[in-house]
Protein backbone atom coordinates (compact mmCIF):
# COMPACT_ATOMS: atom_id res chain seq x y z
CA UNK A 1 0.00 0.00 0.00
CA UNK A 2 1.47 3.39 -0.89
CA UNK A 3 0.37 6.23 1.25
CA UNK A 4 0.62 10.29 0.41
CA UNK A 5 1.02 12.19 2.92
CA UNK A 6 -2.15 13.93 1.45
CA UNK A 7 -4.23 11.22 2.74
CA UNK A 8 -4.27 12.05 6.13
CA UNK A 9 -6.00 15.21 7.87
CA UNK A 10 -5.15 16.63 11.59
CA UNK A 11 -6.82 18.08 14.37
CA UNK A 12 -5.55 18.69 17.25
CA UNK A 13 -7.09 19.61 21.45
CA UNK A 14 -5.59 21.27 24.15
CA UNK A 15 -6.32 21.69 27.89
CA UNK A 16 -5.33 24.45 29.85
CA UNK A 17 -4.47 24.74 33.40
CA UNK A 18 -6.05 28.14 34.43
CA UNK A 19 -3.66 29.36 36.98
CA UNK A 20 -3.50 32.20 39.40
CA UNK A 21 -0.95 34.64 38.10
CA UNK A 22 0.79 35.08 41.61
CA UNK A 23 0.60 31.88 43.35
CA UNK A 24 0.48 29.47 39.89
CA UNK A 25 -2.02 27.92 41.98
CA UNK A 26 -5.36 26.29 39.64
CA UNK A 27 -7.85 28.93 39.70
CA UNK A 28 -11.79 28.69 38.91
CA UNK A 29 -12.36 30.38 35.78
CA UNK A 30 -16.22 29.89 36.01
CA UNK A 31 -16.29 29.50 32.55
CA UNK A 32 -15.28 33.61 31.22
CA UNK A 33 -12.53 32.32 29.55
CA UNK A 34 -14.71 29.85 27.34
CA UNK A 35 -17.85 32.96 27.23
CA UNK A 36 -14.98 35.18 25.82
CA UNK A 37 -13.27 32.53 23.49
CA UNK A 38 -16.66 32.23 21.70
CA UNK A 39 -17.12 35.98 20.67
CA UNK A 40 -14.08 35.58 18.76
CA UNK A 41 -13.02 31.55 17.93
CA UNK A 42 -16.77 30.28 18.54
CA UNK A 43 -16.63 26.32 19.08
CA UNK A 44 -13.04 26.24 18.99
CA UNK A 45 -12.82 26.91 22.63
CA UNK A 46 -14.77 24.36 25.34
CA UNK A 47 -15.49 24.20 29.11
CA UNK A 48 -14.11 20.99 30.98
CA UNK A 49 -15.81 18.97 33.65
CA UNK A 50 -13.03 20.90 36.16
CA UNK A 51 -13.47 25.12 36.21
CA UNK A 52 -9.36 25.34 36.57
CA UNK A 53 -9.56 23.86 32.86
CA UNK A 54 -9.94 25.39 29.21
CA UNK A 55 -10.03 23.43 25.53
CA UNK A 56 -9.26 24.28 22.68
CA UNK A 57 -9.34 22.74 19.18
CA UNK A 58 -8.44 23.36 16.03
CA UNK A 59 -10.17 22.74 12.76
CA UNK A 60 -9.78 19.91 10.36
CA UNK A 61 -5.97 20.93 9.36
CA UNK A 62 -4.89 19.70 5.50
CA UNK A 63 -1.05 19.30 6.83
CA UNK A 64 1.10 19.96 9.76
CA UNK A 65 1.61 23.52 9.01
CA UNK A 66 -1.80 24.50 8.86
CA UNK A 67 -2.34 22.62 12.69
CA UNK A 68 0.61 24.56 13.60
CA UNK A 69 -0.70 28.10 12.41
CA UNK A 70 -4.04 27.14 13.99
CA UNK A 71 -2.86 26.30 17.05
CA UNK A 72 -0.47 29.15 17.88
CA UNK A 73 -3.43 31.40 16.82
CA UNK A 74 -5.43 29.48 19.68
CA UNK A 75 -2.52 29.67 22.33
CA UNK A 76 -2.46 33.55 21.92
CA UNK A 77 -5.93 33.96 21.95
CA UNK A 78 -6.25 32.12 24.89
CA UNK A 79 -3.68 33.10 27.13
CA UNK A 80 -4.76 36.90 25.79
CA UNK A 81 -8.13 36.65 27.15
CA UNK A 82 -7.05 34.97 30.10
CA UNK A 83 -4.54 37.85 31.21
CA UNK A 84 -7.42 40.32 30.38
CA UNK A 85 -9.29 38.29 33.74
CA UNK A 86 -6.42 38.71 35.77
CA UNK A 87 -5.24 34.94 34.80
CA UNK A 88 -2.44 32.56 33.69
CA UNK A 89 -2.18 29.29 31.90
CA UNK A 90 -0.08 26.37 31.94
CA UNK A 91 0.10 23.34 29.82
CA UNK A 92 1.54 19.95 31.58
CA UNK A 93 0.16 16.69 32.10
CA UNK A 94 -0.91 17.67 35.54
CA UNK A 95 -0.92 20.49 38.01
CA UNK A 96 2.76 20.02 40.63
CA UNK A 97 0.76 21.14 43.76
CA UNK A 98 -2.75 21.89 43.39
CA UNK A 99 -4.99 19.17 44.65
CA UNK A 100 -8.02 17.95 43.10
CA UNK A 101 -10.41 18.29 45.96
CA UNK A 102 -10.06 21.79 46.12
CA UNK A 103 -11.38 21.75 42.52
CA UNK A 104 -14.57 23.21 41.88
CA UNK A 105 -16.58 21.08 38.76
CA UNK A 106 -18.65 22.80 36.05
CA UNK A 107 -22.61 22.85 36.34
CA UNK A 108 -23.54 20.57 33.54
CA UNK A 109 -25.27 17.74 33.05
CA UNK A 110 -22.76 15.58 31.51
CA UNK A 111 -20.36 16.71 33.78
CA UNK A 112 -23.36 16.06 36.67
CA UNK A 113 -23.58 12.46 35.29
CA UNK A 114 -20.19 11.13 35.23
CA UNK A 115 -19.52 12.15 38.75
CA UNK A 116 -22.36 10.45 40.00
CA UNK A 117 -21.51 7.45 37.85
CA UNK A 118 -17.82 7.54 39.14
CA UNK A 119 -17.79 9.44 41.51
CA UNK A 120 -14.04 9.86 43.36
CA UNK A 121 -12.63 8.54 40.09
CA UNK A 122 -14.32 10.77 37.76
CA UNK A 123 -13.27 14.18 40.76
CA UNK A 124 -9.67 12.92 40.83
CA UNK A 125 -9.44 13.08 37.04
CA UNK A 126 -7.91 16.23 36.93
CA UNK A 127 -5.01 16.12 33.72
CA UNK A 128 -4.56 18.34 31.02
CA UNK A 129 -3.95 16.65 27.88
CA UNK A 130 -2.34 17.15 23.85
CA UNK A 131 -4.70 15.12 21.57
CA UNK A 132 -3.72 14.75 17.62
CA UNK A 133 -6.48 13.54 15.72
CA UNK A 134 -5.40 12.03 12.67
CA UNK A 135 -7.99 11.95 10.05
CA UNK A 136 -7.94 8.58 6.99
CA UNK A 137 -9.89 8.42 3.83
CA UNK A 138 -10.97 5.06 4.45
CA UNK A 139 -11.53 2.55 7.58
CA UNK A 140 -9.47 0.24 5.67
CA UNK A 141 -6.72 2.37 5.43
CA UNK A 142 -7.17 2.99 9.24
CA UNK A 143 -7.14 -0.32 9.45
CA UNK A 144 -3.90 -1.05 7.93
CA UNK A 145 -2.22 1.20 10.18
CA UNK A 146 -3.86 0.34 13.41
CA UNK A 147 -2.84 -3.41 12.32
CA UNK A 148 1.06 -2.45 11.70
CA UNK A 149 1.42 -0.21 14.56
CA UNK A 150 0.90 -3.43 16.53
CA UNK A 151 4.51 -4.79 15.77
CA UNK A 152 5.54 -1.64 18.34
CA UNK A 153 2.76 -1.88 20.81
CA UNK A 154 4.76 -3.10 23.51
CA UNK A 155 7.34 0.04 23.43
CA UNK A 156 4.36 2.03 24.79
CA UNK A 157 3.84 -0.14 27.34
CA UNK A 158 7.36 -0.11 29.26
Amino acid sequence: MILNYKTFTLGVEEEYMVLDPETYELKSHEQQIVQEGQKTIKDKVKAEMHQAVVEVGTDICQDIDEAYKDVAFLRKTISDIAGGLNLTLGASGTHPFSHWEKQLITDHQRYNDIIAELQEAARSNLIFGLHVHVGMESRELANHIANSTRYFYHTFLL
